[in-house]
Order: structure tokens, then sequence, then C-alpha cells
């Protein structure tokens, strides 16, 4: 699912490009000025070892509304962050299919 143009606005990065045009890259969910990595200064400085990926889990904030019975990603599958979503998962938290346990 695509972002509602109020989530794209609040998800875009706030900071301008050297050209004086606006940064069209999503803004980390941690920063507390709402840039991107780049922007933030948080991007890779020197060479990386080969065959070396960092694993760097995704720093968000966990949505809570009634799409789903559990803390969720924001605006993924039913949430329509930050508005209210259109239809509700009635599934119980805590719950799987059999073959998955």
């Amino acid at each position: 699912m695509a972002y509602s143009e109020e989530a794209r606005s609040l998800r875009l990065c706030t900071a301008a490009r050297r050209d004086g045009q606006p940064c069209r890259a999503w803004a980390m969910w941690d920063d507390p000025l709402g840039r991107c990595v780049v922007h933030a200064g948080r991007g890779h400085r020197g060479p990386l070892a080969p065959g070396f990926a960092p694993s760097v889990h995704a720093r968000y904030v966990p949505c809570r509304c009634r799409a789903y019975a559990w803390p969720h990603r924001p605006g993924g599958g039913l949430c329509r962050w930050p508005e209210e979503p259109l239809y509700r998962l009635t599934t119980l938290a805590g719950t799987r299919a059999w073959w998955r346990r």
C-alpha cells in the first residue's frame, strides 16, 4: 500500500539539496528534524570489507492503531498511518497458523 499525501509529507526529508531543490529521500524515523541518512550525517564513511553488510534494524516507533491487534509498522498493510484504518484485522495477537508452530 502506498502512503497517502499526508503520510508522504510527514515522511519526506525536510532538508534541501545543494542545488536548492527539496530532498526527495525518505526521512529516518528517529531523526527529530525529519532528515534522511545523508542530511543527518549518518551515511557510510570509509571502505567496507568485501562481502560485509552492516545489519541495522529499522528504528521506527510502532503504530498501535486499530488496524491490527498488535504493534505494527506505520503505513503497512491495513494501517493508513497517520489516518484511521478503513478495515480491521480480527486475528488475535499471538495466534499463528498451525503449520508455523
